[in-house]
């Protein structure tokens, strides 16, 4: 059947969300994904594994410095859907998740508060010292199942059903439930607003 004019503005509406949360994503908001045995998971499979971050134009890993401990595992797990960490380390002392081969990009993370939603509203340091270039010092996290919007609050947005924590259909809570964003009036303005939010 032919798409009528209000599917293909929907599908228009989807690709600016992407777009933009994706350019968002490749200048400083880095999407998050966990890797185990150089397999990554897509945003529901895993709530564990070593962590790997897109910064610039590339994946790659974050070191398990001074500054890393539950502040910035908490937010690692907030970016990826869950409430909090339960444990965290570095692959030189949880080996069950294999070795990562990628780069270092950053360290030095550190969160004022566990209650970021993102990681790079931290800060971080893409200069890494010799300290990090040994693969044992990439960063592991085990979040808790819980999802953070397993007890939403009204107005909270999630995107669900992308591959990583920066894209998907954008969704809103409302009323008691979950529902879809109507894109009458959804242009990349509201789609940079609602990757600001996330």
């Amino acid at each position: 059947r032919a798409i009528g004019d209000s599917e293909m503005a929907f599908l228009q509406f989807l690709a600016i969300l992407y777009i933009i949360c994706q350019t968002k994503a490749a200048t400083g908001r880095g999407a998050l994904r966990l890797v185990r045995n150089n397999y990554y998971s897509t945003v529901q499979a895993w709530n564990s594994g070593i962590v790997e971050i897109f910064y610039g134009s590339t994946w790659g890993n974050i070191c398990d410095d001074a500054f890393f401990a539950f502040d910035e595992a908490d937010v690692i797990c907030h970016q990826l859907g869950y409430t909090a960490a339960s444990t965290y380390g570095n692959t030189g002392t949880i080996t069950s998740y294999g070795t990562d081969l990628n780069s270092m990009l950053i360290e030095d993370v550190s969160c004022s508060s566990s209650d970021y939603l993102v990681l790079l509203q931290c800060s971080v340091t893409t200069q890494y010292s010799s300290f990090c270039n040994d693969h044992s010092r990439d960063v592991v996290v085990s979040c808790y199942s819980t999802r953070i919007w397993d007890s939403p609050t009204s107005g909270q947005i999630r995107l669900t059903g992308g591959n990583f924590s920066n894209q998907g259909l954008l969704e809103i809570y409302c009323n008691g439930e979950w529902g879809t964003v109507c894109d009458d009036g959804f242009y990349s303005t509201e789609a940079l607003v609602a990757c600001r939010q996330l």
